[in-house]
């Protein structure tokens, strides 16, 4: 009789834990993103941004060249180019990647004609202005800012809303809108998954803007990684002398429908190219990867 008991006790649990889960689950897909998914995510952009005003150094006389938040920095104009203090800025700094293997083919090119790559470095706080240099104050960092790192204006960036539910249509028939690629990603990961930032290779010119949503599709064979695909349709069709298999045509291939294997919300754009994080994924998204826009 415990036993019997026993097991209802455990599958009632088991349920309750379920829809706690699932509520949560449902909770977390309706949360705003974070201020480091909105302001430490980075960009591509053909905008100038070497404005002239930068971090030179500290309070600390040369012995620190490493500045989080709270510490105070001298920037390289004062009363001759900045009104007033009070006036907040973001700390920028262009980045490259060291490892020039491309993810996929004409990636290089690709990121070109995006422009700069910018690590959003820090956000100050002009504190006291001088002649010809100003003091300034670090109020939140998403990783050290270094003497020489560009300051622009800062902006605030509206805060927009998971979509709810977090599931897709894995089959969803193509919208009809503009289509890109996942370009490149923060700190140049080449395999994705949910929370990740992404840079895409489309922008406002495209209808993108703060809050838009995309898919991420993928065709059969795993178009978006060429050597997965080459090897995917290599399968065997025969086995010592027994038929195991049929080798696929390509207008076969083409007739299969493609999978929608996540969902990307842009949290900045740009007029070529968009900042945005990975919502969803149902597997692992390569750099690469179909986007199209919901």
């Amino acid at each position: 009789m415990a036993s019997i008991l026993d097991r209802k006790l455990t599958r009632a649990l088991l349920l309750w834990t379920g829809v706690v889960l699932a509520g949560s689950a449902s909770l977390l897909a309706q949360m705003a993103p974070s201020e480091s998914d909105i302001y430490c995510s980075g960009f591509f952009t053909q905008r100038a941004l070497e404005s002239g005003l930068m971090i030179q150094g500290s309070e600390d006389a040369g012995f620190k060249n490493e500045f989080a938040a709270g510490d105070y920095v001298y920037l390289s104009k004062g009363r001759d180019a900045i009104a007033s203090p009070g006036g907040q800025y973001m700390v920028v700094r262009a980045v490259t990647d060291v490892n020039r293997r491309e993810a996929f083919k004409g990636q290089h090119d690709m990121l070109a004609g995006l422009g700069t790559l910018y690590a959003q470095v820090a956000r100050i706080e002009v504190q006291v202005l001088h002649e010809k240099t100003s003091t300034a104050k670090v109020l939140s960092s998403c990783q050290p800012a270094l003497a020489g790192d560009i300051a622009i204006p800062w902006n605030v960036q509206p805060a927009s809303a998971y979509k709810a539910p977090r599931m897709t249509d894995r089959f969803a028939p193509s919208s009809g809108k503009a289509t890109g690629l996942i370009a490149s990603a923060k700190e140049f990961d080449q395999w994705l998954g949910e929370g990740k930032i992404v840079y895409l290779n489309l922008g406002t010119s495209a209808g993108l803007q703060t809050g838009s949503y995309l898919r991420v599709v993928r065709p059969y064979l795993q178009g978006a990684n060429a050597a997965f695909g080459k090897a995917a349709s290599n399968y065997l069709t025969e086995l010592t002398g027994t038929s195991v298999g049929k080798r696929l045509t390509p207008e076969e291939v083409a007739s299969f429908p493609r999978e929608v294997v996540g969902e990307v919300m842009v949290l900045s754009a740009e007029e070529g190219s968009a900042t945005g994080i990975i919502t969803y994924s149902r597997w692992e998204i390569s750099v690469g990867e179909a986007v199209e826009i919901e």
